[in-house]
């Protein structure tokens, strides 16, 4: 048998930090730099991350020049809200630099004291005292000082300035007035022509990392999307044991997330990177892609409210497989799911978004680890009632949410036909709530008779 071609992530990461430092010509030792990329792998590794994996940061490094890949490997390695805490083997490093608190993560005194963090410190325009938070710049500046710790003694200063610059531009949907690299780095004396490459190559590693945002094809995008809600949601780390409520949950932040997202903010041009019509065609498509995506979420949310308020009024809230069935397992055994005992569809009430029904009916591109790709209780729905009777639906959903109504007035509210076609399906799954959710069916069709 002829040997594979293929190498693992930890082989490929160790080679593209070697493939760096001699470009460099940095001469550190193999030992040194497999010591790195070992590092690197294991904190890229943890089961919880879906979407910020080694493949992620993988992707980032084609192309890239040698501080630009040395910064792509090291920009995600602290994500303390999907670790839980920072990576073993870098504790020891960042323990003297910030201390975790009720409030989030503060910047010890230490970090101001320290040459190699005083200059991470600079370039990310943070002092000694601050608390810092995953939503405002904590993970970035976490992993630029591991890195910059890690190269000390490696990198001459303006390299470590470089490093710096790149991993601080990886913080997320900032408006444009925050963008305030360039400023800090003249304050920090970088002469203007090479103060102009740190801030290409950082504007450049900053879009490529959310360059999902822009892609062709919708359905990749919301691929990779529904890779993120497990990061931001640890009761989805576990398959079949999340609520229907936890799921709920999980889907309007992100929903509320996408929606209040402007895609001006997505991606940025600065120091002449990206050409500006580069620039636009991005934003452009970023544009088009999230709005499907809160299409496509809300339609799933309202689904999810009809089972909730199953839920609710037979019983409480429960794992959503308890409703809908399981999600399959290692053997690839077929399970008893709710679609198998939904009505045929009907013809729809008006022309159905075929994009939109595509990606709840056949899918997103992969199943993830804790939910189905398709979408049936969604496509069910969205072909049955049309797309502006769902979105009625969920107004009504977050008047309930909100706290002004109950699940039983959100129900008597909504189409009859689904909804007791929804109890009774569910009825076929839940042994133990069977006759509760027949019960509801039968309210139902009879209130509105």
């Amino acid at each position: 048998m002829s040997p594979g071609t293929a190498r693992s992530p930890v082989h490929r990461i160790i080679d593209a930090l070697h493939g760096a430092v001699q470009a460099l010509g940095l001469g550190v030792p193999p030992l040194f730099v497999e010591r790195w990329g070992v590092a690197v792998h294991q904190a890229l590794s943890s089961r919880a991350r879906e979407f910020h994996t080694h493949q992620h940061v993988l992707d980032l490094i084609v192309d890239a020049d040698a501080i630009e890949t040395i910064a792509a490997l090291y920009h995600d390695i602290v994500y303390v809200q999907v670790d839980l805490g920072v990576p073993p083997h870098y504790a020891e490093i960042l323990e003297p630099l910030i201390s975790r608190e009720r409030e989030g993560w503060r910047i010890l005194p230490h970090a101001g004291i320290d040459p190699t963090a005083r200059l991470v410190l600079d370039v990310f325009g943070h002092q000694p005292g601050e608390v810092l938070t995953p939503y405002n710049g904590l993970n970035e500046l976490a992993s630029g000082l591991v890195a910059a710790k890690e190269m000390e003694g490696v990198f001459s200063n303006d390299q470590q300035l470089a490093l710096a610059a790149c991993i601080e531009a990886t913080i997320p949907f900032r408006a444009p007035e925050k963008l305030v690299l360039d400023a800090r780095l003249t304050a920090l004396g970088v002469p203007a022509a090479e103060r102009t490459v740190m801030v290409r190559r950082a504007t450049r590693l900053a879009n490529n990392d959310v360059g999902n945002f822009a892609e062709a094809d919708a359905a990749i995008f919301l691929d990779n999307t529904w890779k993120l809600l497990p990061e931001t949601n640890p009761t989805l780390h576990t398959a079949n044991t999340y609520t229907v409520h936890e799921y709920r949950v999980a889907l309007q932040k992100m929903e509320g997330f996408l929606a209040g997202l402007p895609p001006e903010r997505v991606f940025r041009m600065q120091a002449g990177e990206p050409a500006p019509e580069e620039h636009k065609r991005r934003v452009e498509a970023a544009g088009r892609n999230m709005a499907l995506a809160v299409r496509y979420m809300r339609t799933k949310l309202y689904s999810t409210a009809v089972v909730e308020a199953l839920a609710y009024e037979t019983g409480g809230d429960a794992p959503i497989d308890l409703f809908m069935g399981g999600i399959g397992d290692a053997n690839g055994e077929r399970m008893r799911r709710i679609e198998q005992f939904l009505p045929a569809l009907a013809t729809p009430p008006e022309p159905v978004d075929l994009l939109l029904q595509g990606l709840l009916d056949g899918g997103r591109l992969n199943a993830s680890a804790f939910d189905l790709s398709p979408s049936p209780i969604a496509s069910y729905l969205h072909v049955t009632l049309g797309e502006r009777v769902v979105m009625e639906g969920l107004v009504q959903a977050r008047d309930w949410w909100q706290g002004k109504s109950t699940a039983r007035t959100f129900l008597d509210a909504q189409p009859t036909h689904t909804t007791a076609a929804i109890a009774r399906a569910a009825a076929n799954i839940s042994d133990t709530r069977r006759e509760l959710l027949e019960a509801v069916a039968s309210r139902l069709t009879t209130r509105k008779s």
